[in-house]
């Protein structure tokens, strides 16, 4: 419980902090960036703020130097999502290659592939595949540490670009007229969408729920990655050269020109914004995320690569406002210590989760709006005596039409007479706001009209299809319950056996989690989650000492890995299913503590090099050698993360009948002591039901 309650708090400290409503339509640019190159790049990709660029033979970085001089002309290139290495599609004559360069290391290649008929590459979002697309048609996938053929797919075209969504689901292949997209596990093809021109580009958007086709007649056209039908369509769009979603997925930057880009706003196609580059010379164009977090848009230029912070791009409210409310309503659907299963269902159902959604929608987008009347600059429109309606228009929303009496009409003056009290807003369907309450006081007369528009109707927001079925809500509730029961049997025993005190503090979560399969099919993943703090005093007898990664060094973190067997072993077998596919998340997590020197490795877990894990949220790779040994804090946590990989297996067996994938994320604390040493562990279920 203390995990969803820090979780709705940290989402409302969001919301708190995003302006409210700011004028969009003008770009500024905030900082102004240019890498001079030697030559004009004609190829790129980047990792994280860093980009390689490709001119003729040889690849560059971002200052300018060469990293790799290729046997032939560079066609293509694509960075690891993970950083650690690059591949370069190269033609010689009438033959093509691909081979694969160290990142971090001048013209080291890794490893040639036999393929000679190569028509396009493309790496998975987590760096593990690197998909080869053949001139006979077809479309292989390479196991990027082994460079062993894992998968084979037939797109039934010949593929000019290949793109894979974020979340391994989707993958995209693009010919001349047309784009097959395929379920990444299965290679099924789901559909083949016909082009009415040949297709530039073909990308994912950050989250995987939009693909974007860029064709040469000037169009972009947006799909619905559950359902692949068309949500949106953009035309004269000029050469479409290239375009990218960005990060919040409300605007398109589609360059239009060799020297001119234009941001689209997703929602509103009304709000187009152009963008000029003087030099000239774009062929690639991408948002990206610096260290700390600030998005840029960043393309090729004459003889340079730029990188621009642009502000005057509005939030994703409705974005924001579907994260808060699925968090709150998380909250709400859990079951109470002080509730019967009678008094939960009846509290928790199909009605009352509807109700309680309305509510909370209509809170989350009058904090995201902010003072919206009270700031606009209001006037009065017609009086209409057959109805009693008084039109009262903002410059910033829609307007309202507010009953006033007759014999009261002829009181409203002017609209800055008015006062909007007990405001209440709503998102629109183009992510802007409309006034949906208010007690309306005129200040000359003294009056207080009521407008009240709560209960209209707004099916754009979709949020059911993030809802899981209520029964299966409520039967996650109940059994975290039990969940909460075993826990607590557990604790107590550790705290008997003088392992844990009660400043140890270990909590559970079950919560089902709607999704999309890689067919496409709505389905329900049921995440089982455990986490632990110690208090910080306590922390060096109860938690991970400063250098130690072990789970047995750790009465916390073997307290409440205890607990995650017996779970399974109990209650929860059932959701072990052979055949059935498991995400097991992995959090380690270190302090600032600096390491002096080198913390041994016995090798228990192997060599581990180049391992894709993620990074404070992104995607990096980590190499922990049993003859080199631990020598930064990221290695640590990943090993204290290894050792729950480790306990797992040899615990629960029985995972091993399933499909089963580690995901291992990382975090690294700003702040020294033992509180930031610890580990958690999620189990998501997928398609359980």
């Amino acid at each position: 419980m203390t995990k969803l309650l820090t979780k709705c708090c940290t989402a409302a400290l969001l919301l708190a902090a995003v302006p409210a409503c700011p004028q969009a339509g003008k770009i500024e640019v905030k900082k102004n960036l240019n890498y001079r190159q030697k030559v004009t790049p004609v190829k790129a990709d980047h990792y994280l703020y860093s980009t390689f660029c490709a001119s003729g033979k040889n690849v560059y970085n971002l200052k300018g130097f060469q990293v790799c001089g290729a046997s032939g002309r560079v066609l293509d290139l694509r960075l690891s999502p993970a950083g650690s290495a690059f591949a370069v599609l190269t033609q010689s004559g009438k033959q093509t290659k691909v081979a694969i360069y160290d990142a971090n290391t001048a013209d080291k290649r890794i490893h040639d592939f036999s393929e000679t008929t190569a028509t396009a590459i493309a790496y998975s979002a987590d760096s593990r595949r690197l998909f080869i697309a053949g001139a006979d048609g077809s479309l292989q996938a390479y196991d990027t540490k082994t460079f062993e053929a894992v998968s084979h797919y037939q797109p039934g075209l010949i593929a000019t670009c290949v793109a894979a969504d974020s979340r391994g689901r989707f993958l995209a292949a693009a010919g001349r007229l047309s784009v097959a997209v395929m379920a990444a596990e299965t290679g099924a093809v789901r559909t083949r969408l016909d082009m009415a021109a040949d297709v530039n580009a073909v990308r994912f958007s950050d989250d995987g729920s939009m693909m974007g086709v860029l064709t040469a007649d000037g169009q972009l056209t947006l799909y619905d990655s559950r359902s692949l039908t068309v949500s949106h369509t953009f035309s004269t769009l000029g050469a479409a050269v290239d375009f990218d979603f960005h990060p919040e997925g409300k605007y398109v930057a589609v360059a239009t020109a060799a020297n001119a880009i234009t941001f689209i706003n997703i929602m509103d196609a009304a709000e187009t914004i152009p963008m000029s580059e003087p030099a000239g010379g774009i062929s690639y164009l991408r948002f990206v995320r610096d260290g700390k977090g600030q998005v840029y848009l960043t393309n090729t230029a004459t003889d340079a690569l730029k990188y621009r912070q642009v502000t005057g791009l509005s939030p994703n409210y409705m974005r924001m406002m579907r994260q808060e409310l699925l968090s709150r309503m998380e909250e709400w659907a859990k079951m109470r210590d002080d509730e019967t299963e009678d008094e939960y269902r009846q509290r928790v159902n199909e009605d009352t989760r509807a109700r309680q959604a309305r509510l909370f929608e209509q809170e989350i987008a009058t904090q995201l709006a902010g003072d919206m009347a009270m700031n606009a600059s209001v006037s009065l429109g017609g009086y209409n005596p057959a109805t009693g309606m008084m039109a009262v228009e903002f410059d910033n929303m829609p307007p309202i039409a507010l009953k006033v009496p007759q014999e009261d009409a002829q009181d409203f003056m002017s609209g800055a007479d008015l006062e909007f009290r007990d405001a209440v807003y709503g998102l629109t369907e183009n992510d802007g706001f409309e006034l949906i309450f208010a007690n309306v006081y005129n200040r000359t007369t003294g009056k207080t009209y009521q407008f009240n528009n709560l209960d209209r109707k707004r099916n754009f927001l979709n949020i059911d299809d993030d809802f899981v079925p209520i029964e299966l809500v409520q039967k996650s509730g109940m059994e975290e319950m039990r969940l909460n029961e075993l826990r607590q049997k557990v604790v107590g025993q550790a705290q008997r056996d003088k392992l844990i005190s009660e400043h140890t503090h270990i909590a559970v979560n079950t919560q089902g989690e709607a999704d999309t399969d890689p067919a496409g099919r709505k389905v329900t993943n049921y995440k089982v989650g455990f986490t632990y703090t110690v208090d910080d005093k306590y922390s060096a007898h109860e938690d991970f000492p400063a250098g130690r990664y072990k789970v047995r060094e750790s009465h916390a973190a073997e307290s409440m890995l205890k607990i995650v067997t017996q779970a399974f072993e109990n209650d929860f077998a059932k959701y072990i299913k052979a055949g059935k596919r498991v995400v097991v998340r992995i959090t380690g997590s270190a302090d600032a503590l600096p390491i002096t020197g080198t913390i041994a490795y016995d090798g228990t877990f192997g060599d581990i090099v180049d391992e894709p894990y993620h990074l404070n949220g992104d995607l990096s790779t980590v190499t922990v050698k049993k003859a080199t040994g631990i020598k930064s804090n990221e290695q640590l946590a990943y090993m204290r993360a290894m050792a729950v990989k480790d306990y797992i297996g040899r615990s629960m067996t029985a995972l091993n009948q399933m499909n089963t994938d580690y995901d291992v994320y990382v975090e690294v604390n700003s702040k020294a002591g033992g509180a930031y040493r610890r580990i958690n562990v999620e189990f998501v279920f997928v398609d359980t039901f």
